[in-house]
């Protein structure tokens, strides 16, 4: 039985698309720090985990539990480690932290994952702004 866990973790991992999240209280295209990309090419098991995950996280964060808040964003990393956006909630959990130099370098890495995605790019420099102006 501990190869079923393994598999689904596999099956997982294998996914290289991007979905696209939104931060907390923003809307599809707004100036939220996570805008959104439309076309999501996803795997949506992999896409649903990951949404799952970052939901969590954004859930723990609101209410102050900002261990359990990086753990989860740290699981969906782990699953889709090119997503920009993912990054991103990883930089502003660790700026409503207070940890300015992690939230810099989660900037940092947001960017050199984003690729042509100007949305990503823009909040990363966003994000990267807010950590460096405190």
């Amino acid at each position: 039985m501990r190869v079923l866990p393994f598999l689904l973790l596999l099956g997982l991992t294998a996914c290289t698309g991007a979905p696209v999240y939104e931060s907390p209280g923003s809307a599809p295209g707004s100036s939220g720090d996570v805008a959104g990309t439309p076309g999501s090419e996803a795997d949506s098991g992999s896409a649903g985990a990951v949404g799952e995950l970052v939901e969590s996280s954004r859930t723990s964060r609101a209410s102050g539990d900002y261990a359990l808040a990086l753990a989860d964003i740290e699981r969906a990393i782990r699953i889709e480690p090119r997503n920009p956006y993912l990054w991103l909630e990883l930089g502003d959990i660790h700026l409503s932290r207070g940890d300015t130099g992690q939230a810099a370098a989660m900037a940092r890495k947001a960017l050199s994952v984003a690729g042509n995605d100007r949305a990503a790019s823009a909040a990363a420099e966003r994000l990267l702004e807010r950590a460096t102006a405190r």
